[in-house]
Order: C-alpha cells, then structure tokens, then sequence
C-alpha cells in the first residue's frame, strides 16, 4: 500500500481555482491536493455540493508576499463564504487553505447541524 503522501486524489469538476497561479508550483499541487482530499468530507457533510471556488489575491507588505483568500462553496442548501482568518498564517497560502477547509466545516456544523456527535445528542433529547 502507498503511503498517504503519495496518494492521488480525483480531480473534481466542479472545483474552480482563481489566481492560483500567482503561487510557486509546489505550494500550488499541495493545495490542489489538500483540497480534492478534503472536498469528499464536504460533500459528505452537505449532501451535493454544485461547486467550490477558491480565490487568491496576494499582496506585497514590507517585502514579504502576504496572501488573501476566499473559499466559496455552492450547496443546495445555499452558498458558503469563508474568509475571515487570523493574521499569522496569511503570510503561507497553505496554511490558509488548511485554516479555510476547518473553518468551512465549522460553519457546516453550526448553519446545517450536521455532526454526528450533534445528531447523537439530539436524538437522545439532549438539545
């Protein structure tokens, strides 16, 4: 069996990246990666998802290359915006998609109460 660092995830249609290129080629195949692997638990979570775009914009701030990035997901539910982040990380674009990926499932959880554990204690009575 591969290890998990060499596994190849389908590439999705409906995934859309903007500005993208304005990244360096590694960090580029790591977040496509990142996300094709994490879109299956999106989807798990919403059902059917109609599309997932993710746009980058970068920024120069004292000769460092800082980066702003948006995740939109479209849902029958409706759609989700996230990208409201803390400062630290927006200086790695890899670290942003990581943070956007959890702070999207988050936002799942609480809009469409959606987590098993929720779904658990609500079954039993408990909220």
């Amino acid at each position: 069996m591969a290890a998990k660092k060499d596994m190849k995830y389908v590439e999705r249609e409906n995934v859309t990246f903007v500005g993208l290129k304005i990244l360096d080629p590694a960090d580029q195949q790591q977040i496509k990666d990142i996300i094709y692997k994490d879109f299956i638990t999106l989807e798990r979570e919403l059902k059917q998802i109609h599309g997932l775009k993710l746009h980058f914009k970068e920024y120069e701030k004292g000769g460092r290359r800082k980066y702003s990035v948006q995740m939109t997901i479209e849902a029958e539910t409706g759609p989700i915006t996230v990208n409201k982040l803390s400062s630290p990380v927006q200086w790695d674009p890899v670290a942003i998609v990581h943070k956007l990926l959890d702070k999207a499932r988050q936002e799942i959880i609480h809009k469409y109460k959606t987590d098993s554990n929720f779904r658990k204690s609500y079954e039993k009575g408990g909220l």
